[in-house]
């Protein structure tokens, strides 16, 4: 009977701590959220050509190396690689804004292209090598 007992109350332990492994932020289950970015359909356009897009990522906390946003806005033959951010991982959605101006060319309101990406450096062997995470792009609205 008490082996009974103990083989019940193990079963009960083993699955009260998976419960709570897979509801936990930030345990075991919470690891395997994939990373995640996204580009939202419009972006700002200001009076003086800068463009402003913005959109979210999930970034894994099991990433070793510091990871950053990269984002661009094409339109016909107009691109602007916008500033970067550093991306926060701890499993959780962040938002990100970028802006930036044009390379060449100029904007107009209407129809354009975004892409985002998440870029971790590797830095274990000396110099940093960029590994691309996750990538996401959106057809875009410009507005003023």
């Amino acid at each position: 009977m008490i082996n009974a007992r103990r083989g019940a109350l193990l079963t009960s332990l083993t699955l009260a701590a998976a419960l709570a492994t897979g509801l936990t932020p930030g345990t075991a289950s919470a690891q395997f959220a994939p990373d995640t970015i996204t580009v939202d359909p419009v972006a700002r356009l200001a009076k003086d050509g800068a463009v402003t897009l913005t959109g979210t990522y999930r970034c894994s906390s099991l990433r070793s190396g510091p990871v950053l946003i990269g984002v661009k806005a094409l339109q016909a033959g107009t691109r602007a690689d916008t500033d970067g951010t550093i991306a926060t991982c701890d499993d959780r959605v962040h938002s990100w804004t970028s802006s930036g101006r044009a390379n060449s060319g100029a904007f107009v309101p209407g129809a354009a292209r975004g892409e985002a990406a998440m870029v971790e450096l590797d830095l274990s062997r000396g110099l940093p090598i960029p590994h691309v995470i996750t990538y996401g792009e959106n057809a875009l609205t410009l507005r003023r």
